[in-house]
């Protein structure tokens, strides 16, 4: 990294000189601070020129995410296995590191900026009707530009999954998986065995603020319980997330479980690499290996025991496609020899999203990212000294878990996030430009934020009916694929969020918000003009025009037993009709989890590992 090259910087400072020694001296302390944070000494270094000289690996995962770089952890573990951990990105830089910027990553490298294709249903206030599904390409991959929350859903999520003919996937099977990941030292004695204490994953619960105790009295005016963990007996109410931080700094897989065994002798990570396809022995379904592309020259890796794939709920099943495993008519549409006809890329579900608004006064000389000076004062703290506002996701750490149909229920249909944005956030970040909504809503919002507090509150479906697919653009593997999320399909979750969005409405009414001075507004979109305000059809109309995803797509690589035709993996997570592949990662989940889905795809991966490794220690003879 450029902060980090002596020569560089020396020049830097060298021509500061004339400035006098007070300033040389603060250059050269923000280079130091910088390059303890995020220099290119914190991750594995790049091990592509020996993986060239010798390509032959036990294990290949492909992708540095959530779940490869758990896997790359537990299986380098094994000294006598040599693991190659391959990472389309590259290192993660400043902008992940600060846990304020999540947003600031979109658009960047560290992001494959995927976005959906047009629907007539949803996204419509975007240009071209595509909404953004931001997804991580650096090591750490999501955990790195998401937002931190630490939520791992609800026991029944699990418990169905076992149900459905997935053995060992039960609530009681894969909490041992959670705590295995988990450093956690804030639990009460009556939740600990929901945690662990002493993993390479590190959470947090933060205090509370003064603008997240608005949020929870008010919620707690409408009924809402306030429920300190929602990670233990039950989900339900209204909560300060615990966050996957440390000391002022994103916890993310690649500084949590890569950093730590950056240095293993067997554990080699090449950055920067698209990997093509998937390779097979000569007339025969046993993979062999991998097809990689770095700098446009193309390499083979070879796999001795099997081929991991950890690429995520876009990537996976593009990277079967492209390989021959999937549907048999759309691959020999794209003349891709067929491998094994199989649902991959069905399934696809997501956490959609409608936001709605509440404003407050405020002058922007109030706002603490009112001026570029404030801006940079608050980056040095954050360099310097891991402090300040840019060093936590405080105030936008409060969730609520709720069921719209039923207040006794032990499930939620509905989560809510609620964010405050101080006035004129835009000099800091335009969150909504970067989403690509269309030039009207950009200058209602950038109005609207000039001289307002704003309250944000995502009115998010938890439990989607409706299901999506991802399908080859074309057989170049640059090419994104196409992303059909079909928002609304099921007209039950239209009904669900109408539902949740009116419980929303009721805050304007709490005693606490009159108070506070929190009005509700509503951004003027023409096609839902001739409805009124508030009712039914309007928020049906609103709902399609202002749609976002959670950027929790998931099960496009299917989980399922034997009798299972629409699974593409079994419950040992390997790849249906052929050999030696197993995917490891979000996209294998059957129905997506009520919650964040980081947390889960953690577990995924700790429990994979262990299925490797007790599969090639119990059955297998080539150790």
């Amino acid at each position: 990294m450029w902060a980090c090259d002596p020569a560089f910087t020396s020049t830097i400072i060298s021509s500061y000189q004339a400035a006098g020694p007070m300033f040389v001296q603060a250059l050269e302390t923000i280079f130091a601070a910088q390059c303890a944070l995020v220099g290119d000494h914190v991750w594995p270094a790049d091990a592509t020129e020996a993986a060239l000289k010798d390509p032959n690996y036990d294990f290949i995962i492909v992708g540095a995410g959530s779940a490869g770089s758990v896997l790359a952890n537990r299986l380098s573990e094994v000294p006598e296995w040599k693991v190659l951990l391959v990472e389309a990105g590259g290192n993660p830089t400043l902008a992940t590191e600060a846990p304020h910027l999540f947003y600031n990553n979109m658009g960047t490298t560290e992001d494959w900026g995927y976005k959906t294709e047009p629907q007539t249903g949803a996204c419509r206030a975007y240009k071209g009707n595509q909404c953004a599904w931001p997804r991580g390409k650096t090591l750490g991959g999501c955990s790195s530009i998401n937002a931190m929350f630490y939520v791992r859903g609800n026991k029944i999520d699990y418990d169905d999954w076992a149900a459905n003919g997935n053995e060992g996937w039960s609530y009681d099977d894969v909490l041992p998986y959670f705590k295995k990941s988990e450093n956690f030292n804030r639990f009460e004695d009556k939740n600990r065995k929901y945690h662990g204490t002493g993993g390479y994953l590190n959470v947090e619960k933060t205090p509370i603020d003064s603008l997240e105790s608005i949020i929870l009295t008010a919620a707690s005016e409408l009924g809402m319980k306030v429920n300190d963990d929602i990670n233990a007996e039950s989900e339900m109410g209204i909560t300060k997330s615990f966050t996957t931080t440390k000391n002022g700094v994103r916890q993310s897989t690649a500084r949590a479980f890569l950093n730590p065994v950056k240095e293993r002798p067997n554990l080699h990570v090449i950055k920067n690499t698209l990997v093509a396809k998937i390779l097979f022995k000569p007339s025969s379904k046993i993979v062999d290996g991998i097809l990689i592309t770095q700098n446009n020259s193309n390499f083979i890796i070879k796999a001795k025991k099997e081929v991991i794939l950890s690429a995520g709920t876009v990537n996976s099943p593009q990277l079967l496609l492209l390989s021959g495993i999937g549907p048999k008519k759309q691959l020999e549409e794209l003349k891709i020899d067929v491998m094994a006809d199989l649902s991959v890329g069905e399934n696809l579900q997501d956490h959609v999203l409608v936001p709605m608004f509440y404003k407050k006064p405020m002058n922007k000389n109030q706002s603490p990212v009112g001026t570029l000076n404030q801006i940079i004062e608050h980056l040095a703290d954050f360099i310097i000294k891991r402090t300040g506002p840019f060093a936590g996701v405080t105030p936008h750490v409060v969730t609520a878990f709720v069921n719209t149909s039923d207040s006794a229920a032990t499930s939620p249909d509905m989560q809510y996030h609620y964010l405050f944005f101080p006035p004129s956030l835009n000099n800091l970040l335009d969150v909504f430009w970067k989403h690509g909504l269309d030039d009207e809503y950009n200058s209602f919002y950038n109005d609207l934020n000039e001289n307002n507090l704003v309250l944000i509150i995502y009115n998010v479906v938890l439990f989607p009916k409706s299901k999506g697919r991802i399908v080859l653009r074309s057989k170049d593997p640059k090419d994104h694929p196409l992303i059909y999320p079909n928002y609304f399909d099921n007209p039950e979750d239209m009904l669900t969020i109408i539902k949740g969005m009116q419980q929303t409405m009721k805050l304007a009414k709490t005693k606490t918000f009159e108070e506070f001075g929190l009005e509700l507004i509503w951004p003027r979109f023409k096609s839902c003009t001739v409805f009124t305000e508030g009712s039914d059809q309007f928020l049906d109309c609103y709902a399609r025009e202002l749609t976002f995803s959670l950027y929790h797509p998931t099960g496009t690589v299917k989980m399922g037993p034997d009798d299972d035709e629409t699974a593409i993996v079994n419950p040992e997570l390997k790849v249906r009709k052929v050999k030696g592949l197993r995917v490891v990662d979000a996209s294998i989940m059957p129905k997506i989890t009520r919650g964040n889905t980081n947390a889960p795809t953690i577990m995924i991966a700790e429990k994979g590992a262990d299925l490797i490794k007790k599969d090639w220690f119990n059955v297998h003879t080539e150790l």
